[in-house]
């Protein structure tokens, strides 16, 4: 069969045309295709590395954070009357006053321990959680001595390595004079380290009385 030029130029033409999209649709999609994934797993890589990089800046700065609460907590417990129970604390803190008393030629007519050991309100523990640790021990005593007497030993009970504070001073008398005795009563305060667990205790009986109802249903 004789074919014209002009029909061979057209199958060459066509030919050309068919390799040409053979080598756009088999060739040059798939790279185009391959280099949107390779882009989309390069963002998909660098949105990973962030959220990584701020996870460990995170995580440094709360281990940061909890180094300088655990240094703060034991600076703090390193100035406390030593002890955790409140018996034995209450009673060291007898004996500081006492001493303190005597340093300063003060009488003491009376002392014992003012209320029972008691913890912070609930607005200071809102405030400060770390303070919900703590348990707070009074020392009353009644007192005979001189106006500048009971100062410096206010100023003593201040000053004290141990922590001290002078929770309530009470002075019955009329026209003071700085010689004139003087019977006050002072409440000292201090606290110790006991971390609350009722909150762990209230949740027993009602675990308990979950297990009962489970016992009593698998019964019946």
């Amino acid at each position: 069969m004789n074919i014209s030029r002009r029909d061979r130029r057209v199958i060459l033409i066509g030919g050309v045309i068919v390799l040409l999209l053979a080598a756009v649709w088999y060739g040059v999609l798939p790279l185009i295709e391959y280099a949107r994934q390779l882009e989309t797993d390069k963002n998909q890589l660098e949105s990973d590395l962030i959220r990584k990089a701020e996870i460990i800046r995170q995580k440094d700065a709360y281990q940061q954070s909890l180094a300088g609460l655990m240094a703060a907590e034991d600076r703090f417990r390193s100035i406390m009357i030593e002890g955790t129970d409140p018996t034995q604390v209450t009673s060291e803190l007898h004996r500081v006053v006492n001493t303190l008393a005597e340093q300063h030629g003060i009488s003491v007519s009376r002392i014992d321990a003012s209320l029972k050991p008691e913890r912070f309100d609930s607005e200071t523990i809102k405030q400060n959680p770390f303070m919900g640790n703590f348990l707070k021990l009074r020392v009353r005593a009644s007192l005979k001595c001189t106006p500048d007497k009971l100062m410096a030993m206010l100023a003593s009970i201040e000053g004290h390595p141990k922590f001290l504070a002078v929770e309530r001073l009470e002075v019955r008398a009329w026209n003071v004079r700085p010689d004139k005795e003087i019977n006050p009563d002072i409440v000292v305060m201090t606290l110790i380290f006991k971390p609350d667990e009722s909150g762990a205790d209230k949740k027993k009986p009602s675990s308990q009385a979950r297990l009962a109802g489970n016992s009593s249903g698998g019964r019946s």
